[in-house]
């Protein structure tokens, strides 16, 4: 069920002592104490800011707000993660335009933009629009899917597999954000077109390198369930786009694909961390993000918490 942004409320108790911590001369108590980077964002996440109030926007939302380990802070109004960016109105173009987005990586594939084109980079020709030519690969989920032994687990193993090759598969994009934030071309905007896989690799990425905790970049991939009913918008759906097979399969079957299930992006974290040593090798490595770049892009998205 779509959770309404109101229902996330960041709670007043959890407000008043951050304020508290962030003020407070006095020795570090065990209440103080308590609050780590993890449990403030647990309550932060919450935050109203975090969901863009759009009327066709799909899991929208900014990434400002988490405290990382360093003791910084990931800035407001800076860095936004979305969905398919189809439905957004005249009047969501505005608010995106008054916030100031001029930068936007759209993660899909050549025949989900044909689909789906972007209204809000065709109305702002002074927006970079950054995009790849490519053909989404589903196979291995597909034959999951498919034939009379399909069931809900070999979905959601075939989910598990295909995100432990995700990032080395969309390095090509991965690369180019990192180098936009590096440069400082923000605001900017990421999307593919559920804003859950692809797209939530690459806020996990990015949220890695700036120092969020891992417990709080698992927790910012499983919001999209609280936000978006996915299987709704596939039955609404056009009736020959691109995912229009999958509303003719059996529910149980296709809901683990919907899903935002954390062992999804564990699974890719993990994978990154088991062929690089870490995942910040590989964003060293395959991203081509240097020590000057990342300390760049750590002063772009974030200040002092």
């Amino acid at each position: 069920m779509m959770r309404s942004p109101a229902l996330l409320a960041l709670p007043f108790a959890a407000l008043a002592l951050l304020s508290a911590c962030k003020e407070a001369s006095a020795p570090e108590t065990a209440a103080t104490a308590s609050l780590t980077p993890v449990t403030a964002n647990a309550a932060v996440i919450k935050d109203p800011r975090r969901v863009l109030p759009l009327e066709g926007g799909v899991n929208f939302r900014d990434l400002g707000g988490y405290m990382t380990t360093g003791g910084r802070m990931t800035k407001w109004e800076v860095l936004y993660r979305a969905g398919s960016p189809a439905g957004l109105t005249a009047k969501d173009q505005a608010e995106l335009a008054r916030r100031g987005i001029r930068t936007v990586c759209d993660l899909r594939a050549s025949d989900e933009r044909k689909a789906e084109p972007n209204p809000y980079v065709a109305a702002n020709a002074d927006v970079t629009y950054w995009t790849r030519d490519y053909a989404a690969d589903a196979g291995d989920l597909m034959k999951a899917l498919g034939g009379p032994d399909a069931s809900a687990e070999k979905s959601r193993a075939a989910m598990i597999g295909f995100y432990r090759v995700l990032p080395e598969q969309h390095a090509p994009a991965f690369r180019q954000m990192f180098a936009f934030l590096a440069e400082g071309k923000v605001p900017l905007a990421f999307n593919c077109s559920a804003g859950k896989d692809r797209t939530g690799t690459a806020a996990a990425l990015v949220l890695t390198l700036l120092g969020v905790p891992r417990e709080t970049i698992v927790a910012d991939y499983a919001l999209s369930d609280d936000l978006v009913d996915y299987m709704a918008k596939l039955s609404e759906g056009p009736k020959d786009g691109p995912y229009a097979a999958l509303a003719r399969l059996p529910r149980e079957v296709v809901a683990p694909l919907l899903a935002s299930d954390p062992a999804y992006i564990e699974a890719a974290l993990n994978a990154m961390a088991a062929k690089h040593g870490s995942v910040d090798a590989f964003i060293a490595k395959e991203l081509g993000v240097t020590p000057a770049m990342k300390q760049a892009i750590i002063e772009n998205l974030t200040e002092p918490a």
